[in-house]
């Protein structure tokens, strides 16, 4: 049952680029890259056809493919009417396997209705390459990627193809990544990712360039006409879903780049499939959550909850710890799982969400607040310090956890303030454990607020309930916990108060 992992580190000094360089080497040891396609449509050389619906302007979006005179698939386009007749149509989702100058049709019915004056669209399409298509991907490297985007060169960027099902309309995830300053990166994902690095915004265009592609609110949170959807665009990262996170923090604040970077990897044994990523810097002086940082999971599975021919996967589950202590005794020790149910926004008073996800079932949409438009869930195990001393007054309250939480606790300290009744008197007995505690939580759920979970992950990743009676130990990540001869966990991270003992919790890997 144990598992494997791999170390991604790069010494001190590194820049930028170097984190994209890191994800990328880490999802080719975890085979997440998707296969090299090629084919893509770029613009478009030719159309007729469309007919006359009424006499107003009206829009289609996202019009897929009827009919090829090839083999290309997925391709879509944007229609334009003006005065009721056909005056403008851009490139949408590229599409892959297309070659230059195949001819493809769009309905009557998906742009007006043959009923109300449509006629088919005959379209010939222009592909990436010409005659010899460029391939873009494959399985050791990013789908697309720029260490020097023209519009914004301090920001790299780097996106994941993520292959589920090639077979149905919606089984490809792609994820971008985009460090906007030296310890924090912004995240999105898409059903489509338009990997040109020009701008085409005339009639047959493709529109702006390395942009998800889709529709509005489906697979993209503006419509595809807008920069914000574009990686390679100085937009508002901080605004980004990673914002409403939190920040997808991948270093120290302080002077990041003087300290060495690691990417630590865990893959499960038991599922293959499943991982757990955390970024790490070992010099940065303190307890746990000093020098350890994002802690996550790329979801990389399916369920029979969903048909990907319906919605995408987009989702990331985050493991989130509250800080550890070196006093306070008592102070509750919380992890929590925190998953990004949608693809992308743009800000977090915007109601522009992607909500194709497969995960989007159990979003909080936005109603016009900010905390309501929040696409996170959350749930937690927590764990209190037992080892209180005589003077200590727990009140009923004290283990209050975020009411939006859903809650397992593991180990509390609220009943250690109940006396035992002697002769109509409170008299406080031994608080002190008998023995050293060490919990083992397994078949823990990817998120405890999916209900139903489409997702449990696999026993060789624990939290781990862990009291020693000595106080003031550092934990970090690496350090090992000992079960019995025959059960060795690594921690990666975790949330504990070292003041008169060592005690909180732990999510941890099975190496022995």
């Amino acid at each position: 049952m144990a598992i494997t992992t791999t170390t991604i580190a790069k010494a001190a000094g590194w820049a930028r680029t170097d984190v994209i360089d890191q994800l990328e080497q880490a999802f080719t040891w975890l085979e997440l890259h998707g296969t090299e396609i090629s084919g893509l449509v770029t613009s478009i050389s030719d159309y007729s056809g469309g007919g006359t619906v009424g006499s107003a302007g009206t829009d289609y979006f996202d019009v897929p493919v009827t009919t090829t005179s090839g083999i290309g698939t997925g391709a879509t386009f944007e229609v334009y009417r003006n005065g009721g007749t056909v005056n403008t149509i851009y490139v949408n989702r590229p599409g892959y396997g297309y070659t230059d100058g195949e001819y493809v049709t769009l309905s009557a019915e998906d742009i007006g209705g043959s009923a109300n004056g449509a006629v088919a669209i005959g379209i010939t399409v222009a592909v990436d390459g010409g005659a010899t298509p460029v391939g873009y991907g494959s399985t050791n490297q990013f789908f697309d990627k720029n260490f020097s985007p023209a519009v914004d060169s301090t920001r790299p960027w780097g996106v994941l193809k993520q292959d589920f099902d090639t077979n149905k309309r919606f089984g490809v995830t792609y994820r971008g990544f985009k460090p906007y300053d030296d310890y924090r990166m912004s995240f999105t994902a898409g059903s489509s990712f338009f990997p040109f690095d020009t701008t085409n915004t005339s009639d047959k265009g493709g529109r702006y360039r390395d942009s998800f592609r889709g529709t509005k609110h489906l697979d993209i949170s503006v419509f595809s006409d807008s920069t914000n959807n574009s990686l390679d665009y100085n937009i508002d990262d901080s605004s980004q879903i990673s914002a409403v996170y939190g920040g997808f923090q991948y270093a120290t604040i302080n002077s990041p780049t003087t300290h060495d970077l690691k990417l630590n990897v865990y893959r499960s044994s038991i599922d293959p499939s499943f991982a757990v990523l955390s970024f790490n810097q070992p010099s940065v002086s303190g307890v746990i959550n000093d020098s350890t940082f994002s802690t996550f999971i790329i979801h990389n599975f399916t369920s029979d909850l969903w048909d990907l021919d319906e919605v995408f996967s987009a989702g990331m589950t985050f493991i989130d710890v509250d800080p550890s202590l070196n006093q306070s005794e008592g102070n509750t020790a919380m992890i929590g799982f925190k998953t990004i149910l949608v693809g992308n926004r743009y800000a977090p008073s915007d109601n522009s969400t992607s909500t194709r996800t497969a995960e989007a079932g159990w979003a909080q949409i936005y109603d016009g607040s900010y905390q309501d438009a929040r696409p996170i869930k959350t749930y937690s195990i927590t764990s209190s310090q037992t080892n209180y001393t005589d003077s200590a007054n727990i009140s009923d309250g004290y283990n209050t956890i975020d009411p939006s939480h859903a809650t397992i606790y593991s180990r509390t300290g609220g009943f250690k303030d109940r006396g035992i009744i002697e002769n109509n008197a409170t008299a406080y007995g031994n608080r002190y454990p008998i023995t050293t505690y060490r919990s083992v939580i397994k078949g823990i759920p990817i998120n405890g607020n999916l209900i139903p979970c489409p997702y449990y992950m696999p026993d060789d990743f624990v939290v781990i309930d862990l009291q020693l009676d000595t106080s003031g130990q550092d934990i970090v990540q690496g350090d090992t916990i000992t079960i019995s001869g025959s059960e060795v966990y690594t921690v990666i991270t975790g949330s504990y108060n070292k003041s008169n003992e060592t005690a909180g919790v732990f999510f941890c890997a099975r190496t022995v």
